[in-house]
């Protein structure tokens, strides 16, 4: 009996230590607090992020905007508004002074040879309030406007039009519009005020209107 009873005491040394490490591993491969992320928490932390992409991405197109309309299309206004001032400087006073009619054809620099359209330095023509997006067949523009295209080249090409027909819509990037006042005599010689305005239609976006630059001068009579 004492035998039995000690391989009986012996079994349980044994199976005593056995099972406490069997349990150990057990819990040690089962932990009681599981951490992850979950489906939804993805997809707001993706959300997330796209809505700060978005912000980026309207920011960088702002950007852009902004740099295309007042970088260089109002850069590229006045370099043309500037060639077309000292185009009208340059002209003969004597000679663009004269009734329209007796103007000899140097004094048209618009580019259009059609009847009305030399007017020199006659007062005349009309720089806004909005611009003159194609080419007049009549009204104050007649005369003080030309058309360029996307490389400042003037409309419709090497070869003057003979009618507003010529100069095609599509290919209008610059308008120039110009006008030409009398300044009252103060005893001084003959006065003359002369205005461009160049209007970009190639901006881009332009919720706040297209830009415009316009540039003001005085003539005197040299003689």
């Amino acid at each position: 009996m004492e035998l039995g009873h000690g391989q009986q005491f012996l079994g349980e040394a044994i199976n005593g230590p056995f099972m406490m490490r069997v349990r150990e591993v057990s819990e040690m491969q089962s932990p009681a607090n599981e951490s992850g992320v979950t489906l939804i928490e993805t997809l707001i932390a993706v959300l997330i992020a796209a809505v700060g992409l978005f912000s980026v991405g309207g920011l960088i197109f702002q950007g852009t905007v902004t740099n295309k309309n007042q970088g260089t299309e109002v850069t590229r206004a006045a370099i043309y508004a500037q060639d077309k001032m000292e185009k009208l400087l340059s002209l003969n006073f004597s000679n663009c002074t004269q009734a329209a009619s007796a103007q000899p054809s140097s004094c048209n620099t618009t580019n259009v040879t059609a009847a009305g359209w030399t007017e020199g330095l006659l007062a005349g023509g009309a720089i806004g309030p909005s611009v003159q997006a194609t080419c007049p067949g009549s009204g104050a523009s007649v005369g003080y406007i030309d058309f360029l295209d996307g490389n400042g080249i003037q409309l419709p090409g090497s070869t003057a039009a003979t009618s507003c027909s010529a100069v095609t819509p599509s290919t209008i990037s610059y308008v120039r519009m110009w006008q030409i006042m009398d300044v009252a005599s103060t005893g001084g010689p003959i006065l003359k005020q002369i205005s461009v305005a160049v209007y970009s239609q190639s901006a881009v976006n332009t919720s706040s209107g297209k830009p415009v630059v316009i540039l003001t001068s005085l003539l005197s009579n040299p003689n």
